[in-house]
């Protein structure tokens, strides 16, 4: 009997997949070579009553809830590789959703510019970075990827093929698709195009270092020069090796722009320069999944972050502390899986956000990953009936289990 999709995009981009994600049965792999073939695929899937997982680099398959399938198919956008087109004189950048985003990076770079997409994992592509909305060692709250998106392309569950934002068509639904696209781990379409602002690379970058005794005081200071005239493009907290929160910590700050003005705040703050090759580190801590424990990602008001560190050592013990970038109100923190649900009642009764990265498939079977569900929840319920009602695209995945 004949794949039906094989007529959409030819049998040789069909492939017996084999292997499982969270318990499913992976069926078969399709490799689309168009916008108009993902289109294809996600309507084939739905008049057939088969579910899709959407793969761009693979970094972050194992994010989200545990899906709702016994058997799905893994729609890979690595074959949409155009277009790639930079205007620097505008400042913008239309990116295919399949383009891995380090060659896209490279091309920024030999014109003098760089972008928000994802620089932490190695394998992301541009339409991943987009869907997964991960934080990047200079994440801020007024420096993230998702202020840069400017439109986007997306193939919906129904076969239809819709832009949003820049080159847009009429939004019926009231809502900023683009945002909305952003972060929602393919649950609602299947991004095939990205256009985003990209900005010139700056004059100047500077790092300076800071030992302090304990993550506390390093958190204290940090809060306090983040409030001061010379405030840094980021600053990241890390314990110091060996030590967790009861032991010593680091501080690293991050200062950029043109060089007299970098010159000049480095002169005045404290800390002692390094290579900008020990940033690398923050990256990498970031993209990190911690061997024999959960890995969370707490966001709260920036100001909440000794309450973050006092709850995490008293729940989690002196080494739960993997990373802290106080400007954002972002918290990395490793724990035992016994801990977790415990720790997820305390920060939802806080109104901290929590994101559980990665975890056993039994904790992810018992817990929402991403915490208590919010007083919007009928609006997400609502939204994922609008754009995908016969949960074609990874069901169960995201936010209870929408």
């Amino acid at each position: 009997m004949a794949d039906p999709f094989a007529g959409a995009i030819g049998s040789e981009n069909v492939q017996p997949a084999g292997g499982r994600i969270d318990g499913a049965e992976i069926e078969r792999s399709l490799r689309p070579g168009s916008p108009a073939e993902v289109a294809d695929c996600l309507r084939i899937a739905r008049e057939n009553g088969l579910a899709l997982v959407v793969r761009g680099g693979g970094s972050k398959l194992h994010w989200g809830n545990p899906l709702d399938a016994r058997r799905v198919s893994l729609l890979d956008t690595g074959r949409l590789g155009q277009p790639l087109e930079i205007q620097p004189d505008e400042g913008i950048a239309t990116l295919a959703a399949g383009l891995p985003v380090r060659e896209v990076s490279a091309k920024l770079a030999q014109l003098g510019l760089c972008s928000r997409l994802d620089s932490v994992h190695e394998r992301a592509s541009v339409g991943g970075a987009v869907a997964a909305d991960p934080v990047s060692p200079e994440h801020g709250l007024d420096r993230r990827l998702r202020i840069d998106l400017l439109g986007l392309q997306v193939a919906l569950s129904n076969g239809e093929l819709t832009r949003c934002g820049g080159r847009v068509v009429k939004n019926v639904t009231g809502f900023d698709l683009v945002r909305l696209y952003c972060g929602s781990l393919g649950t609602l379409g299947v991004i095939t195009e990205v256009t985003l602002r990209v900005h010139p690379v700056p004059e100047s970058r500077r790092l300076l270092s800071r030992s302090c005794g304990s993550a506390e005081a390093a958190m204290r200071e940090a809060g306090a020069a983040l409030a001061g005239p010379l405030r840094p493009a980021a600053v990241a907290l890390r314990p110091a090796p060996e030590a967790g929160l009861a032991g010593g910590a680091e501080l690293a700050w991050l200062f950029e722009g043109r060089a007299e003005a970098v010159d000049e705040a480095v002169r005045d703050f404290p800390g002692e320069s390094r290579e900008l090759s020990a940033w690398d580190a923050v990256g990498a801590e970031i993209g990190r999944r911690p061997a024999g424990a959960a890995g969370l990602r707490i966001a709260a008001r920036p100001t909440d972050g000794l309450e973050i560190l006092r709850l995490l050592a008293e729940l989690g013990g002196p080494d739960s502390l993997r990373l802290a970038l106080p400007g954002a109100g972002l918290v990395f923190a490793r724990l035992q899986e016994d801990c977790v649900e415990a720790w997820m009642e305390t920060a939802g009764r806080r109104g901290w956000a929590v994101f559980l990265e990665s975890a056993s498939p039994e904790l992810r079977r018992r817990v929402d990953v991403f915490g208590p569900a919010p007083d919007t929840i009928g609006l997400m319920r609502a939204l994922k009936q609008r754009f995908d009602p016969d949960r074609v695209l990874a069901p169960g995945r995201f936010l209870a289990g929408i």
